[in-house]
C-alpha cells in the first residue's frame, strides 16, 4: 500500500517565559520613569535588550523532533500478537503502523474465521463499529465547509422530528426518570452530536429506565426501522441531560449520518461514498459486506461471549437505516488511508478533503472539564470526533498531548500521534479484549522509540 507523505506541520511552543516575565518588568519600570541610578540604566539597558533578544529567540525556536524508531523492536508487535493467538486470547488480528506516510509495519496474524480455517488477511474485511464515526465526522465537516452544515444549528433544523426535546428528571438514585421531564433550558445543537453532549444514550450502558426503552424500541438498530421511523420513536423519549451540561457517548453521530442525508438529499452510504470514500480511494469500507468480499470478512470466535454486539451490528445484511455511528466494516489498510489523512492536516496523495485549519480546529479539545458516560478518562478529552490527549499524565499507555485515538465495540483500535508523525491500526474481532489490547499496542509500539 503505498501512501502519500506529507511533513505534519507542527505549531512551535515558545518556552520563554521567564524572559518575558523580567523583560516586561523592566518596561513596566521604565513606563512609570522610575528613578534609577545612572551606573544601573547601562546594565538596565543591556538586560532588557538580552531580555528581548531572548523572547525572540525562544518564540521562533523549532519544535521537538519526533524520537527514532528502532524497526527490530518495532517487530515485537508481531510476536505479541502471535503469543496472544495461539492462547485464544483472539482469533486473529491485522496490525498496521505508519510514520510520515510510510508504512513500517503491516501483518496480519492468526484466523479471521477460525472455524472454517480462514487465515487472517492483511486485506481482511473488519467490522468497525464506531470507527464509522470518524468517516461520518468528516463527511460532515466537508458540508460545514461548504456552508451546507451549521454546526451551531439546533438538530431539529435538519431532523425536524427531534423538535421540542425534554429532559427527564433524576430520580432520588439519580437515574432518568421516564414520567418526570421538563422542557429543555435550550435543544441540542450539531456540535452537541459531535461532542456527545446532546443529552443521547446507547441501549447497553448500565440499565437504567431510559436506556431500556431504547433498547425496547429498537433505537440503536440497523436491521428495525427505517430512519423516519427510528426519529419518530427518539422523539417520544427524554433527553439524559441539558443539552451542553453533561458527556455521554451515544447514537449522537446516528442523527449526524441521517443529517447527511438530508443535506445531500442521498442515502448515507451514497453521500460517505462521495464525501470521503472515493477521494481517499477506500474500496473496501462500506456499510453492506456482500459477494466476494464475504470470504474476506473477519469473524468473531464462536464461543465469543459477546456475540450479541456481531448480531447488533451484523454487517453482512443490507441495513434498514445507515448507521453513521457504527454500521460500517473496512480494512485496516482503508482505515489507515483515512487516518493519514488527518495526520496531513486533510490531504492525501495531492487530494485535498478539509482545510489544514479545519482539521486542527476539529482534532483540538471541545468540551474542558466536562465529564459523563463513557468519557475516555483522565489524560483526555474530546474533540469532534475522538479523544484527544491533553496531558502526559493520567492515561494507562504513552503517548503525546495531542494525540487521539478510538475503536469500535467490535475489537478495532487506531491513534494518530501528529507528535511524532505515527499513525497506528489494529484490527480484531474480540470485544472484551479491545480497552487492553490498545493499551497494549500503544507501549509495543512506544517502546520501539529511541
Amino acid at each position: 500500500m503505498k501512501i502519500h507523505n506529507q511533513e505534519t506541520m507542527l505549531t512551535p511552543t515558545p518556552t520563554a517565559f521567564a524572559a518575558r516575565r523580567w523583560g516586561f518588568s523592566l518596561l513596566e519600570a521604565a513606563r512609570r520613569r522610575l528613578t534609577i541610578h545612572p551606573h544601573r540604566r547601562t546594565f538596565l539597558a543591556t538586560t532588557l535588550a538580552l531580555g528581548l533578544t531572548a523572547c525572540a529567540v525562544a518564540t521562533t525556536a523549532p519544535p521537538a523532533q519526533p524520537l527514532q524508531l528502532d524497526s527490530a523492536r518495532l517487530s515485537q508487535v508481531v510476536s505479541w500478537v502471535k503469543a496472544d493467538v495461539d492462547k485464544g486470547r483472539y482469533p486473529g488480528a491485522v496490525v498496521l503502523v505508519m510514520r510520515d506516510g510510510k508504512v513500517l509495519l503491516h501483518e496480519a496474524i492468526g484466523w479471521a474465521d477460525k472455524e472454517r480455517g480462514v487465515p487472517m488477511a492483511r486485506d481482511s474485511i473488519h467490522p468497525i463499529a464506531s470507527s464509522t464515526k470518524l468517516v461520518t465526522t468528516v463527511a460532515a465537516l466537508r458540508l460545514f465547509e461548504q456552508n451546507r452544515l451549521r454546526i451551531m444549528a439546533p438538530v431539529s433544523s435538519y431532523l425536524p422530528e427531534l423538535a421540542n426535546l425534554r429532559v427527564a428528571k433524576r430520580d432520588a438514585s439519580g437515574n432518568p426518570s421516564m414520567t418526570e421531564t421538563a422542557a429543555a433550558a435550550r435543544q441540542p445543537t450539531v456540535h452537541d452530536l459531535m461532542t456527545h453532549r446532546a443529552g443521547f444514550t446507547y441501549f447497553f450502558f448500565p440499565k437504567n429506565a431510559l436506556r431500556d426503552r431504547y433498547r425496547d424500541l429498537g433505537i440503536d438498530r440497523i436491521d428495525g426501522d427505517a430512519a423516519p421511523e427510528m426519529l419518530r420513536k427518539l422523539a417520544t423519549l427524554p433527553l439524559a441531560f441539558e443539552p451542553g451540561t453533561s458527556f455521554e457517548y451515544s447514537i449522537a453521530t446516528d442523527l449526524l449520518g441521517h443529517i447527511i442525508e438530508r443535506v445531500t438529499a442521498k442515502p448515507l452510504d451514497q453521500a460517505l461514498n462521495e464525501l470521503v470514500l472515493e477521494p481517499l480511494k477506500m474500496r473496501d469500507t462500506t456499510f453492506f459486506v456482500q459477494g466476494p468480499a464475504l470470504q474476506r470478512l473477519a469473524r468473531p470466535g464462536a464461543g465469543d461471549p459477546d456475540m450479541w454486539v456481531f448480531d447488533w451490528l451484523d454487517v453482512t445484511k443490507p441495513p434498514k437505516r445507515f448507521s453513521g455511528g457504527a454500521g460500517m466494516a473496512s480494512t485496516a489498510s482503508d482505515y489507515a488511508r483515512l487516518l493519514q489523512m488527518m495526520l496531513n492536516e486533510g490531504e492525501l496523495d495531492g487530494v485535498r478533503l478539509l482545510s489544514p485549519a479545519t482539521v486542527r480546529w476539529a482534532m483540538s479539545d471541545q468540551i474542558g472539564a466536562t465529564r459523563g458516560v463513557a468519557h475516555p478518562g483522565d489524560g483526555y478529552s474530546w474533540n469532534l470526533f475522538n479523544p484527544v490527549r491533553t496531558a502526559q499524565g493520567g492515561p494507562l499507555f504513552p503517548g503525546s498531548v495531542g494525540d487521539i485515538f478510538w475503536g469500535g465495540i467490535t475489537g478495532p483500535r487506531y491513534f494518530v500521534d501528529p507528535e511524532q508523525r505515527l499513525v497506528g491500526v489494529f484490527f480484531m474481532q474480540r470485544p472484551s479484549e479491545r480497552g487492553a489490547v490498545h493499551a497494549e499496542f500503544r507501549a509495543v509500539v512506544y517502546g520501539a522509540l529511541k
